[in-house]
């Protein structure tokens, strides 16, 4: 017997909880509470580019949607150590050492991306902005290399149809309102008033800065006057009900 994950949200985070439940034989389905045209959360709002450690430019070949670019011969992607990641995430920490979350990250992730790239989620290389020409080479800089063709809007397109035909179900206006427990254990979640079982929850609904209330809250009175880039549906449903 199959297990029954739900996903909430469907963004990047949960499309690839998505594909990797399905891959591991489970029936999943993901529950949506904006339209279809409005779904995908914050990923359709970024430039689809995503950093990881690489040794040399051969490693990203195979993860290249068009091999046959005539730019690519004439072009040096340097690397980007794990060390240089590793170094480049603490300058966010504020002090801090890296977390466990940010070591594992800079460990796993070329290989999630090949994990992406095997369900035919490709990238380009972002020759506009982190690259420049000398004596007719493209040279890169900074470590992000690669993004989702037609940027966030193209790497949720792709992630989509990487779920879809793995057999994933998704549910467009259909907010979670909260989550069922049963002796302190996860058994479900309920939509539309309705009680849904599953042996998995896997919460993926994003933060809570489009909600005026939680950021003034959290983070300040000040906050509530902020202009919201992004979208209009992360307001915390998900980390208020956990």
């Amino acid at each position: 017997m199959h297990k029954k994950v739900i996903i909430v949200g469907s963004g990047n985070a949960a499309l690839c909880a998505g594909i990797a439940s399905l891959e591991k034989g489970a029936d999943v389905t993901i529950y949506e509470k904006a339209d279809k045209k409005m779904s995908g959360g914050n990923t359709k709002y970024t430039a689809g580019a995503m950093r990881f450690s690489y040794d040399n430019g051969e490693q990203l070949i195979p993860l290249l949607k068009n091999k046959s670019d005539i730019r690519l011969k004439n072009t040096d992607f340097g690397s980007y150590s794990k060390k240089q990641f590793s170094s480049d995430l603490l300058n966010f920490n504020d002090g801090r050492a890296l977390s466990n979350e940010q070591i594992t990250l800079v460990a796993k992730s070329f290989e999630t991306i090949e994990w992406l790239a095997s369900h035919n989620v490709k990238f380009e290389p972002i020759y506009s902005r982190q690259s420049f020409l000398k004596d007719g080479k493209h040279i890169f800089w900074g470590g992000l290399t690669l993004a989702s063709e037609n940027e966030g809007v193209g790497l949720f397109n792709q992630e989509l149809s990487a779920y879809l035909a793995l057999g994933g179900l998704i549910n467009y206006e259909s907010p979670v309102t909260e989550i069922v427990l049963e002796k302190s254990e996860v058994v479900g979640v309920v939509v539309n008033n309705k009680s849904i079982e599953a042996d998995a929850v896997v919460l993926a609904s994003g933060g809570f800065e489009a909600n005026d209330d939680l950021r003034k809250l959290y983070i300040g009175k000040e906050w509530g006057a902020a202009k919201v880039r992004g979208t209009p549906h992360n307001t915390g449903d998900g980390l208020m009900m956990a």
